[in-house]
């Protein structure tokens, strides 16, 4: 999916802004933290994507990562006893993910009962780190057209969510998707290249490194996207405790 000049000024003045490095060491979810080594992430990333190279993610993956995502409703979910989408060749990420992410994550969406956009989504992050990145509500209200205007300062993606109860979703009806959902990887790729480029390192946890999953230093679309959701997190918090304090 080509990124338009708009989008390349947009990430182009966002990185000259922000501190990649220090946003990927201050993600937090649940208890992955930088300094304890994202136990959670390194799990899943090694599990996922050595089933994906044998044909073999299922239902047990799934349920893992909607455990780890705090999914409500995880009775619903259901899959043949593997998923059928080729994502590996001899080791190697299937060149068609690049040419057609949005293809991939369709294929997911028909085979996955219970899973919507943004967790087929983490099922590619986990599986295929170096194409991939999960593209979460949190994302889309701080990347995409948002809930409010005040939090999507750096506007990339022709996305919105809807709200049901306190939970966010990412509507697969939207005009929009599945096609942004390639203009996001587009954009994760675009940001590793660069930063690879630039030499601005990534500071893995030592247990990326030492197991292979990661050359040192060297940012992979997965990474970026987790230093993304670092920053959308900040925005998206900061903005609740503001609009509960009623100053927006």
């Amino acid at each position: 999916m080509p990124l338009s000049s708009s989008q390349y000024s947009v990430i182009s003045t966002f990185l000259q802004e922000q501190d990649m490095p220090n946003l990927y060491r201050s993600y937090i979810w649940e208890g992955d933290t930088w300094k304890k080594g994202f136990p959670d992430l390194f799990r899943l990333e090694r599990e996922i994507s050595a089933a994906a190279k044998r044909y073999a993610i299922n239902r047990d993956h799934l349920l893992q990562v909607a455990e780890w995502g705090k999914l409500p409703n995880k009775k619903g979910i259901s899959c043949r006893s593997s998923l059928k989408v080729t994502l590996y060749v001899d080791d190697t990420p299937a060149c068609w993910l690049s040419r057609e992410p949005e293809n991939a994550v369709c294929i997911l969406e028909s085979q996955i009962r219970g899973f919507g956009p943004t967790y087929c989504s983490k099922i590619l992050h986990f599986a295929v780190p170096q194409v991939f990145g999960a593209l979460d509500t949190r994302l889309v209200r701080t990347f995409g057209r948002g809930d409010d205007r005040t939090l999507h300062r750096y506007q990339l993606l022709d996305l919105s969510v809807s709200q049901s109860g306190n939970r966010w979703t990412i509507p697969s009806s939207q005009e929009g998707w599945p096609r942004e959902y390639g203009t996001w990887v587009a954009i994760l790729n675009h940001i590793a290249q660069t930063l690879n480029r630039d030499g601005i390192a990534c500071p893995h946890p030592p247990c990326y490194t030492e197991s292979g999953l990661r050359e040192e230093g060297m940012w992979l679309p997965a990474d970026v996207e987790t230093a993304l959701f670092s920053y959308a997190s900040q925005q998206v918090e900061g903005y609740e405790k503001k609009r509960v304090a009623g100053t927006y």
